[in-house]
């Protein structure tokens, strides 16, 4: 897959949930998910980043480089992302893919390429500046995560309910009953925040504790709706734009 593709992450509200699927639906993102899941932050935390409610809604869209850049800027704008308290939208590269989904997003960046976009691409300026962490663990032992993340200096997170599908080779691998019910805790942080974060995580509930949870991170390209960043970032700024 030579064409560089993209997984947006926008969590926001439950009840912002219509708003944003009718954002979506109108720039024609074509693969898209919407899952529910919880804020992860203490109520103080939730109070001073300005959230109503800890319900929330998760929407994943796949789309290639280009398509992102401009669905996320949209998004920040029409969902009032670069504002505090409104809910938060990140990326992060997707390393492969199949065929058929590739081709359905290079379709798609054709449908919504403009003669002005083919003429001057906007040109992006990725510094990795925030990581995702993923923390997948058996059911229940969410408060674990969150008290050990936050002492280490994360601002919060979210969590979702999922299923374990892990097949017989993992769990040798593992050497852990893979259960059906899990916990994954969704965390961007700054980077230089990672390690401490996840080796905080790891202590109170890695693989060698009960928790039997598994923890990795992927480098986030764009983010909007962070505390510490809540205006559009000057890498969207095409270079002529930039004083």
């Amino acid at each position: 897959m030579n064409k560089q593709m993209r997984a947006v992450f926008t969590i926001l509200d439950y009840s912002r949930y219509e708003e944003a699927a009718e954002m979506f639906e109108n720039e024609g993102v074509p693969v898209r998910f919407a899952m529910h899941g919880h804020g992860a932050a203490d109520s103080d935390i939730l109070d001073y980043l300005g959230f109503g409610e800890n319900k929330k809604s998760i929407m994943i869209s796949l789309l290639t480089a280009a398509r992102a850049d401009k669905v996320i800027v949209t998004a920040a704008k029409k969902l009032q992302l670069d504002k505090p308290g409104k809910g938060i939208v990140f990326s992060v590269p997707i390393s492969s893919m199949t065929v058929f989904l590739s081709g359905l997003l290079d379709l798609d960046e054709q449908k919504h390429s403009t003669e002005a976009d083919k003429e001057s691409e906007i040109e992006m300026s990725y510094q990795y500046s925030h990581e995702l962490i993923v923390t997948i663990i058996t059911k229940g032992f969410f408060p674990e995560v969150k008290t050990a993340a936050n002492q280490a200096g994360a601002r919060g997170g979210t969590l979702i309910h999922a299923l374990g599908l892990g097949g017989e080779e993992a769990q040798k691998f593992l050497g852990i009953s893979i259960q059906p019910e899990k916990d994954i805790i969704l965390i961007v942080v700054n980077r230089e925040d990672r390690n401490k974060v996840m080796k905080a995580i790891a202590d109170a509930a890695g693989i060698n504790t009960q928790g039997k949870g598994i923890i990795f991170s992927m480098p986030v390209d764009a983010a909007f709706g962070l505390s510490e960043s809540n205006i559009i970032d000057e890498i969207y700024k095409k270079p002529d734009e930039i004083e």
